[in-house]
């Protein structure tokens, strides 16, 4: 009698599992629709001490992974310095100063 209940919680956790795989898959392809046309653009000016941080979480975040845009507009500290910096490192982002950005933005709008 054991036996059968515990192969019958064996089951049950067995079948939950393939849900879930179902439908993480079913949500990852909905997702990958979206992040094509989702764009997450930031402007920044003298952030070093969190930019890096912050870039960091929001690289990692779902919608946003490719589709993160940054507008330096002039900084005088280490912002422009860390952003080339975790762009080196592979964190999939676009970086533009305030000219490019504001060229980037209008293509955008239109």
């Amino acid at each position: 009698m054991l036996e059968i209940i515990v192969y019958g919680f064996i089951w049950c956790f067995a079948i939950y599992g393939i849900l879930v795989m179902l439908q993480e898959i079913t949500r990852k392809s909905t997702y990958r629709k979206i992040e094509e046309n989702v764009k997450l653009i930031m402007t920044v000016k003298n952030a070093e001490e969190g930019i890096e941080n912050y870039v960091r979480e929001i690289s990692m975040g779902r919608n946003f992974y490719n589709n993160l845009v940054v507008i330096d507009l002039n900084s005088t500290d280490e912002t422009l310095s860390i952003l080339r910096e975790l762009e080196k490192e592979n964190i999939n982002l676009k970086i533009l100063d305030e000219k490019e950005g504001k060229k980037y933005l209008e293509n955008q709008i239109e």
